[in-house]
């Protein structure tokens, strides 16, 4: 079995070792793999199980993942499953993307389920109080233990989603002005020229120019440069100045740096 995952600042990627460490237990050897990383080695061809795990972007497939989902070969696989973490799932087209995406390439999306974990979309809200977070990402993992009994035994069920004309044409108003969802990002004084913004983005979309970041207008918005900054000095517009910044903790830095 092969989970390719997609993470910014963690939920996606604990989910993805969540559920690997539960096949494990039960005897089945797992593989995690990023799927900017394999992207990048050609890992495109997996054979028998396929998991994807994800954040819900602008109430779709993240932007880079529907690039991923366009190279994949699915034709030596038998059981496809999603997992989307976000922070709530009742505006959403995620899955019907997926089923049409995977129906496109003759197969099918065998399993879908969401996570609510935490939204770390800070131009919309802020990252709640600690005793908040630890209850929403406790309840995150007893969903995660419910999800991967499901996997294991192969079934096929999906959850609901709601809003679905709302969240398609949020979606692709997004993907139609991808080049402008990096034009107010801002970095201030105190960058220290360490990089992590770089390491972290997924579209290598960020270089250092005199040791500061410079966005190339490839970006998917997943905010990973903004929470993974030690000074806590890159922001997106005006919001997300003072709001708190996110790692999920149970994953490290060194875990989402890509390079």
């Amino acid at each position: 079995m092969i989970i390719y995952y997609l993470s910014a600042a963690g939920n996606s990627l604990h989910a993805a070792k969540y559920l690997a460490a539960k096949f494990t237990a039960a005897g089945e050897e797992v593989c995690l793999k990023d799927m900017a990383e394999a992207m990048k080695t050609g890992m495109l061809q997996p054979e028998g199980t396929v998991g994807l795990v994800m954040p819900l972007h602008y109430f779709g497939v993240p932007l880079l993942a529907e690039e991923f989902l366009l190279r994949m070969d699915w034709g030596h696989t038998d059981y496809r499953f999603v997992v989307m973490t976000c922070g709530s799932h009742y505006m959403s087209n995620a899955f019907h993307q997926l089923t049409a995406s995977l129906a496109s390439r003759g197969t099918v999306l065998d399993a879908a389920f969401y996570v609510d974990m935490l939204s770390i979309y800070l131009p919309l809200n802020d990252i709640p109080p600690t005793a908040k977070k630890e209850r929403r990402l406790q309840k995150a993992d007893v969903r995660l233990a419910w999800i991967a009994g499901q996997l294991q035994q192969r079934v096929k069920a999906q959850d609901h989603e709601y809003l679905n004309l709302v969240s398609r044409l949020i979606h692709d108003f997004t993907r139609r002005h991808r080049a402008a969802l990096d034009a107010d990002f801002t970095v201030g004084e105190d960058c220290i020229g360490c990089g992590r913004c770089a390491a972290v983005c997924p579209t290598a979309n960020i270089r250092l120019e005199e040791g500061r970041p410079i966005w190339q207008h490839r970006c998917t918005q997943c905010l990973g440069c903004l929470h993974i900054c030690p000074r806590k000095t890159i922001e997106l517009g005006q919001k997300t100045k003072g709001r708190q910044r996110y790692r999920h903790p149970q994953i490290s830095v060194e875990e989402l740096l890509r390079r």
